[in-house]
């Protein structure tokens, strides 16, 4: 049965005040042909924690798993009492499609969590990013995008190294950082070659990292507290940054060894900065619900090295250590989410 969710009822997230109707929710979720067993296994295992962490507040919700045919599956759901929370990563064949999902949801009526097409699909392109905060004057490392390695004039050092439109890390190892001409047209080679796709270069920064991680909509977005990423461990600053490995691999150094602060022990001033940096990189991307901004600081201003429209949702992210060290448990946190987007449900 799927879900229905009385808004004159409390769960311990407060719904609001202009949403007076019951709803329905459907987590939707994308599957891959070319998925392992184990990748099959993980996911039903994240959907099923979604869904049991809904009912500890007293929701219910039906998972729907989707390849590349949206509508079909949607057909018995009325968009007037539903809200899709929107888990997909692309459609088969078209992993890194994240915007492909939302124009179709759009077409049907749903509301839907997370950001539109637009904003996914800009947050997805590094080098549309980078343009973006340039134009609303927000601090971000100095980068130029190549698809060839002729470096046509580029002379900082040292300087990271990645793909510019793929995610999670993906491309990114103690090699992305370069300390001479040879080596990063080397690697500018190997992430074109490699990751069939543009390579995006900036001045590295050296230093913590901080997650960001905000939620809500328009003047009432929120910065949640926040998360950071210590790296002083490690004496070759070659290892000091998020690789692929930091995130996903557990018997990597970089993944036990990389202390993960939340909230992050920071003085007050530079902690009032980087918000008012992340809420306005949240406003020029035009982003909505839930999202994270990465940063560095440098002689005490933040430099936004990423932007996340979609970031990791599962009990164990980033996005929900920040909702917990708020006082919200991973299904009220999910409950709020589904709330901001219930605001954009159609009244008829």
């Amino acid at each position: 049965m799927a879900l229905k969710i009385k808004t004159n009822r409390r769960i311990d997230v407060a719904a609001p005040a202009h949403v007076v109707k019951d709803f329905k929710v459907v987590i939707l979720n994308s599957v891959f042909s070319d998925w392992t067993a184990d990748d099959t296994a993980l996911s039903e295992e994240c959907l099923t924690r979604m869904k049991r962490s809904l009912s500890v507040v007293g929701l219910d919700a039906d998972i729907v798993q989707i390849k590349r045919d949206i509508a079909s599956p949607l057909k018995k759901y009325d968009p007037r009492e539903t809200v899709i929370f929107n888990w997909c990563e692309g459609l088969d064949g078209a992993p890194n499609a994240y915007d492909a999902v939302p124009p179709v949801l759009e077409e049907l009526g749903f509301a839907y969590t997370g950001a539109d097409a637009w904003a996914l699909g800009v947050s997805q392109d590094k080098g549309q990013t980078k343009d973006l905060l340039l134009q609303h004057r927000i601090p971000t490392p100095v980068s130029k995008i190549y698809d060839r390695p002729v470096l046509n004039g580029w002379r900082r050092y040292p300087a990271l190294v990645k793909p510019a439109t793929e995610h999670c890390s993906f491309g990114i190892s103690r090699d992305s950082v370069v300390d001479n001409a040879q080596q990063l047209k080397d690697r500018i080679q190997y992430v074109v070659e490699t990751w069939k796709s543009p390579a995006l270069v900036e001045d590295f920064i050296d230093g913590a990292e901080f997650n960001v991680s905000v939620w809500g909509n328009g003047d009432d977005a929120e910065v949640l507290p926040l998360s950071m990423m210590e790296y002083g461990i490690f004496a070759d600053y070659h290892d000091r940054l998020c690789t692929f490995d930091a995130k996903w691999n557990p018997e990597s150094d970089a993944y036990r060894l990389i202390a993960v602060q939340c909230p992050a022990p920071i003085e007050k001033t530079l902690e009032r900065r980087i918000k008012r940096v992340a809420l306005a990189t949240w406003k020029a991307l035009k982003m909505r619900d839930y999202g994270r901004v990465d940063m560095r600081v440098r002689n005490g201003v933040p430099y936004v090295l990423d932007v996340n429209a979609n970031p990791d949702i599962t009990m164990e992210g980033g996005f929900a250590r920040s909702c917990r060290a708020a006082g919200y448990d991973y299904g009220m946190a999910i409950a709020k989410i589904l709330r901001h987007a219930a605001e954009r449900m159609p009244t008829h």
